[in-house]
């Protein structure tokens, strides 16, 4: 059965994901991103004809465009589909386990980026993989290792980036000498850095409403969503909270970008005595802030690193690799990949 794969956007660029894959029985879009930013162009989506929408999580490069699509099924999972639009016909999708849809056979396993996040395996021309987003490095989402694929569409948001997160950590960790103001998205890596303070045993920090609700509607899943152990963790956070005091030493706070929340407020606030550190992707007024000295950019690790990329290449002994989500730098994806490295963003599989 014949197998056409488009990548309508995510291709050799950070840009929204919209992948089209469509057979004699099917078309089966995968995610419908929105743009990053407000003046982001964003218009995959014209003229678009699927019958389902496969959902692999909530973050809105992968879920921002879904109001702009036609009526049809949207597959996703419990926690991604409390983000649909009103009005969606949602459909469960499994966050491990396999599904039929359409007469395709499609499993799904934890991809270690988020809540509900997932990787898509579906069982079309030798197995066709896609990570969705996806990260080995989180302490709070697992990672499910996927079954073997010979066309793998992989997230390599980070390029060629090798740092590990611990050496992130030790960054990050050597900045708390002075007070820390952390802008972040409260469900996203606001809770694991949380985690990460509780564990080292600090107190003298403390996380915003945003980021206590988000806490609250992950208590609410179940703990097979979460890495072992950590649901238990979660729990005493949320025992513990005491209200925002945004007169400790490292604060957690809404919004990432540090626009709005109390993040933006402490910002705008020229008594502030906190430094601003950044930690995850940087829009405009971010980087600008970081670039005149205004805030401090550390990472903290949400997407693959190369050798992680490389990684799940190996396991699933793909023979076609397409690395996502980045600009691509072709001789050097080309040495790591060899003759597996693929290029095409419109293709048709036998």
């Amino acid at each position: 059965m014949s197998t056409r794969i488009q990548i309508l956007s995510g291709f050799d660029a950070k840009a929204p994901a919209a992948i089209l894959i469509s057979t004699p029985k099917v078309r089966l879009l995968l995610d419908a991103g929105g743009p990053l930013q407000a003046d982001q162009p964003c218009d995959w989506f014209a003229g678009i004809e699927a019958d389902a929408l496969i959902l692999s999580h909530d973050h809105v490069d992968h879920i921002g465009s879904v109001g702009q699509l036609p009526s049809m099924p949207v597959y996703a999972t419990a926690p991604v589909a409390t983000q649909l639009p009103e009005g969606c016909l949602h459909r469960l999708l499994p966050a491990q386990g396999d599904i039929d849809i359409g007469g395709i056979r499609l499993r799904c396993g934890r991809a270690g980026h988020s809540l509900g996040g997932v990787w898509l395996h579906l069982e079309l021309a030798g197995g066709l993989f896609y990570s969705g987003d996806f990260s080995l490095e989180s302490q709070l989402y697992p990672f499910d290792v996927p079954p073997p694929a010979a066309t793998a569409l992989l997230d390599a948001s980070y390029g060629s980036y090798q740092t590990p997160q611990q050496h992130c950590l030790e960054t990050l960790q050597a900045l708390f000498v002075e007070p820390c103001l952390f802008p972040v998205p409260p469900s996203g890596r606001a809770i694991e850095m949380a985690l990460w303070f509780d564990a080292l045993g600090l107190t003298s920090w403390s996380m915003d409403n945003a980021c206590y609700q988000a806490l609250l509607t992950l208590l609410q899943q179940p703990a097979g969503l979460f890495a072992s152990g950590t649901y238990a963790r979660l729990q005493q956070l949320a025992m513990h909270y005491r209200g925002f005091d945004d007169q400790a030493q490292l604060l957690l706070a809404a919004d990432p970008e540090g626009l709005s929340g109390e993040a933006g407020r402490l910002i705008a606030d020229p008594g502030c005595r906190h430094q601003v550190i950044y930690t995850g992707y940087l829009p405009p007024a971010a980087q600008a802030a970081v670039e005149d000295g205004r805030a401090r950019f550390a990472r903290w690790n949400v997407h693959p690193r190369q050798q992680d990329v490389l990684w799940l290449a190996e396991q699933l002994q793909a023979r076609r690799v397409m690395p996502l989500f980045t600009p691509l730098q072709r001789p050097h994806w080309q040495a790591q990949l060899g003759e597996r490295l693929w290029l095409q963003h419109d293709f048709v599989l036998e």
